[in-house]
């Protein structure tokens, strides 16, 4: 099994300290490993030009950068997620990525592996935002087509450091492991939803009426329009 980790910080606080403890989780010598850190790994700004979505994702500026991206997210099993909250967000460095990744969404030209993929969301706040942050980076997975996603959210009320100085530490680990042996569950035996197979059956009425013709050649050429699934 494969796990990809984004992590939309190169700091070693709360956020990384439970990404670990996750990953601990899945120590395994039958499973791959693969990370990505942000704004190292990638750096661009999305320039709102669209060349991804009206003409195709090659004709994006920063196509050879995101490609090699994509191609992990593609290969991975399990995609784990993990951003400190920014200011009552996601870190900059993970919204970058995700505003380039855009054309794969259910509404444009999903990637049929996606549709076989569990999804976790990691996110730690000193203050608020957990709930915020988890709700946006969940909604960019399920528009991917991911199935599945769970999440880990935590409120410090603390700066820097990480979760092994406070009292409530035992806690948050045992907490880890029960949502690691539920992700593993799900792993064992993927399906998609009635609800993402609902907005891939509306995307596709959409598709039909031909708005983006890239979008709309993409879907005839992989058989969506006349009933075949991606799932």
């Amino acid at each position: 099994m494969r796990i990809l980790t984004i992590i939309g910080t190169p700091h070693n606080g709360n956020t990384r300290a439970i990404t670990d403890l996750f990953l601990n989780e899945f120590k395994d010598e039958k499973n791959e490993f693969d990370e990505i850190v942000l704004p190292n790994d990638f750096q661009e700004l999305c320039y709102g030009c669209e060349n991804c979505i009206l003409k195709g994702e090659e004709n994006c500026p920063h196509f050879k950068l995101v490609n090699p991206i994509v191609e992990k997210i593609e290969k991975a099993d399990l995609i784990i997620i993990a951003t400190p909250v920014f200011v009552m967000s996601c870190s900059s460095g993970l919204k970058a990525l995700l505003d380039h990744l855009a054309y794969i969404w259910l509404v444009h030209r999903p990637k049929e592996s996606m549709f076989n993929k569990v999804g976790l969301i990691i996110t730690s706040a000193g203050g608020s935002g957990v709930k915020d942050t988890v709700k946006l980076v969940k909604n960019n997975l399920f528009y991917w087509g991911v199935p599945k996603v769970y999440n880990y959210g935590v409120t410090t009320m603390k700066m820097g450091g990480n979760y092994i100085d406070y009292k409530n530490k035992d806690k948050i680990i045992k907490q880890v492991k029960n949502k690691a042996d539920k992700i593993k569950r799900s792993l064992q035996k993927r399906k998609v939803g009635l609800k993402t197979k609902l907005f891939f059956k509306i995307f596709g009425i959409t598709q039909n009426n031909g708005w983006n013709k890239t979008d709309s050649d993409y879907w005839k050429n992989k058989g969506w329009l006349e009933g075949k699934k991606p799932y």
